[in-house]
Parts: structure tokens; C-alpha cells; sequence
């Protein structure tokens, strides 16, 4: 089963829900979000954020999907995440690269998996 909580495709909507507001409660993928915005801020335009609840028929867990996507250009990228609600813990986040054409994705990447972030460890290399 699958619950809709939020989605918008404007960008006044999407920072009053997940930063305003603050009604998006899950912080690992806000900080990630949040990181990539700053790197990105004049070169990406939002596309959309999609946030549902999904659980299976006869079982209690939740488990909390978040979307967002953005247009920098040349690429679409995704960046997607999944929460264990009753736990809290990040299942995963990734970020997508897509072919804005060809609509394939080209890269993906493991952000935060049971967790565990990767992301930090990735910028400090560079």
C-alpha cells in the first residue's frame, strides 16, 4: 500500500515542506540535499519532489520514499531515498545522473546506505 504524503513542482513548495516547515523527517537525506543544492545552487533547476509512505499488505512496517529532481542542463538528476519509519535508519540514498534525451541513467550513486554515509568520505578525496 502506498500513501501520498507531499508533491509539488514548484520550488517555494518543496523548501517550505522540507525546510520551512520541516515536515519531511528525514534528516540524512535533507543534509545530503542540502549539500548538493549548495554546490549546485545556480546551475540546477527543480523539477520535482515526491514523498509517500509505502508499506506491504500484511505487514506493519513503513517505510518513507522521498524523490526530488532537478534539471542542470544536459542531465536530470534524481536523488532519491528510502527511511525505515518505526527505526529511523536511512535504508538508502542515491543520486541519479540521467541522459536528459535518452531519459537512461548514465551514473548512479550510493549515498547513505543503512546509515552509513559515503558521500563526506567522497568530497574530502577530491
Amino acid at each position: 500500500m502506498q500513501k501520498q504524503l507531499f508533491h509539488t513542482t514548484n520550488p517555494a513548495e518543496l523548501g517550505n515542506y522540507f525546510f520551512g516547515e520541516r515536515l519531511l523527517d528525514f534528516p540524512k537525506y535533507l543534509t545530503f540535499l542540502m549539500d548538493y543544492l549548495d554546490r549546485n545552487n545556480q546551475q540546477v533547476q527543480f523539477l520535482h519532489a515526491f514523498v509517500h509512505i509505502e508499506s506491504k499488505d500484511e505487514e506493519k512496517e513503513e517505510v518513507l520514499t522521498v524523490e526530488t529532481v532537478f534539471y542542470n542542463g544536459n542531465e536530470i538528476i534524481r536523488i532519491w531515498g528510502a527511511k525505515d519509519t518505526e527505526s529511523g535508519v536511512a535504508l538508502i540514498v542515491t543520486m541519479e545522473v540521467i541522459n536528459a534525451e535518452t531519459k537512461q541513467t548514465e551514473e548512479e550513486y550510493i549515498v547513505i546506505e543503512n546509515d552509513e554515509e559515503f558521500y563526506h568520505e567522497q568530497e574530502q578525496e577530491n
